[in-house]
């Protein structure tokens, strides 16, 4: 759980402790991960752990993070869309909010962070076409075709930028002589942007392994990684 993001609150607090604010509060998301299983989570929500932050993401305040209800939050796959709950806390200092967003989701995205990642694999691990990625998508032609680009065009956006970022963080965490040059070679044999960011992954989650940081969704949900890095490292979004 390292990855915090500031966005507005989705739906009216189920909090039983009035607003303190006039104003809807800033939500900060952390991305924590809770497994892959949807259904479950769903399920099984009231009956969760839920670990709460030492320290206010926003205002670093500590022990002053109390239980705030939670939000519904929809998640999609190729045919329905199912409702979850996001657990919520609340800051007593700077009244904003603090919600755990499951890792199988992305901020601001419906869909589930496997259906992303599947569609930007196809797109840019194996170059497929349009065609081949609708078809993906068959019988029920969902997501359309426009939302497919936009989550293909988005990405390809922001890979040069957290490339760059991944890099220098990668120079400052090098244990072992020339280790980064070799991955730099590695990254020159491909095409810039995408191709580049996703080759790298696997060189971003054994540093963050050897550093100490939890990584469960490692290299095989690379989005998920890649999102709370990103956000942990204020690069924003990605997707």
């Amino acid at each position: 759980m390292w990855a915090i993001k500031q966005e507005r609150s989705e739906a009216r607090s189920e909090s039983p402790y009035p607003s303190l604010s006039p104003q809807a509060p800033t939500n900060v998301i952390i991305v924590a991960n809770f497994g892959t299983d949807v259904q479950r989570y769903a399920t099984r929500f009231r009956s969760l752990t839920f670990p709460k932050p030492q320290g206010c993401p926003r205002c670093a305040a500590c022990g002053h993070l109390i239980g705030h209800g939670s939000y519904p939050r929809h998640v999609c796959d190729h045919n329905e869309a199912l409702v979850i709950r996001v657990k919520r806390f609340l800051c007593t200092i700077c009244r904003h909010t603090v919600s755990l967003l499951p890792s199988f989701c992305l901020p601001y995205r419906w869909y589930g962070a496997a259906v992303i990642q599947s569609v930007l694999d196809l797109r840019f691990q194996q170059q497929a076409s349009w065609a081949t990625i609708c078809r993906h998508c068959a019988p029920f032609d969902l997501p359309v075709l426009s939302t497919l680009r936009d989550w293909v065009g988005c990405f390809a956006r922001t890979a040069d930028r957290a490339l760059a970022s991944m890099l220098q963080q990668l120079a400052v965490w090098q244990r072992e002589p020339g280790k980064l040059e070799l991955l730099l070679a590695e990254l020159g044999a491909r095409p810039k942007g995408p191709a580049q960011l996703l080759a790298a992954v696997p060189h971003l989650v054994v540093w963050l392994r050897e550093s100490g940081f939890a990584v469960p969704e490692g290299v095989r949900r690379w989005l998920p990684t890649l999102t709370r890095w990103g956000y942990a490292v204020k690069l924003g979004r990605l997707i």
